[in-house]
């Protein structure tokens, strides 16, 4: 895979159910606590999602957009949007975030480290990360699941979160794949405080 540069603000009003306000999804997650607010998303078309979020007169919220299911030359890309009122005297968020993907066989294969998410002050509204990374399948990359580790640090709140992603590199000529499972509760999605592990 090769890291892929992308180049925004939105506004998505979304609430999840479950244990604290955490639920799993195949391909988006949300943390909701003490006032932050994540979301993590596997989008469909970066491109297009980036461009529709830069679009000055965008007067209402695009739909987001997400897949599980890649083939080689794709664009795995996880938009990090986010708001936050832990702040600094002076008004400014600080919020970093790491990606850690692995290949089907468990090996590391790209680990990204200390991406903005917000490093100023915030949007009123939720806000999209500032540094937007994505990884392009390669051609000779192996087909199977592979995971994503997001995780994300508030760090004037001092929490830490982590989400976790499962996806797939397919053969288009190959069958589809399976249907993936429906969302479901999970304490894989946790936020750490004070010494972390």
């Amino acid at each position: 895979m090769k890291r892929v540069a992308l180049g925004i603000c939105l506004l998505v009003p979304l609430v999840s159910p479950g244990e604290e306000g955490l639920i799993e999804h195949a391909d988006q997650s949300i943390y909701a606590k003490d006032g932050l607010f994540l979301k993590v998303a596997l989008v469909e078309d970066p491109r297009a999602f980036l461009a529709e979020w830069s679009r000055p007169s965008r007067l209402q919220t695009p739909e987001i957009r997400t897949r599980t299911s890649f083939h080689r030359g794709d664009i795995v890309f996880p938009a990090v949007m986010y708001s936050t009122n832990a702040l600094t005297p002076e008004g400014r968020a600080d919020i970093t975030y790491n990606l850690l993907f692995r290949r089907p066989d468990g090996s590391i294969y790209e680990r990204l480290q200390d991406l903005t998410v917000v490093d100023g002050p915030p949007p009123k509204g939720l806000g999209l990360c500032k540094a937007k990374a994505g990884l392009k399948i390669e051609g000779n990359d192996p087909f199977g699941e592979y995971t994503l580790k997001v995780t994300i640090t508030d760090k004037i709140k001092d929490v830490t979160v982590e989400m976790l992603f499962l996806f797939s590199v397919t053969d288009p000529a190959a069958k589809p794949p399976v249907k993936s499972r429906p969302p479901q509760e999970t304490s894989r999605i946790r936020s750490f405080s004070g010494d972390r592990p």
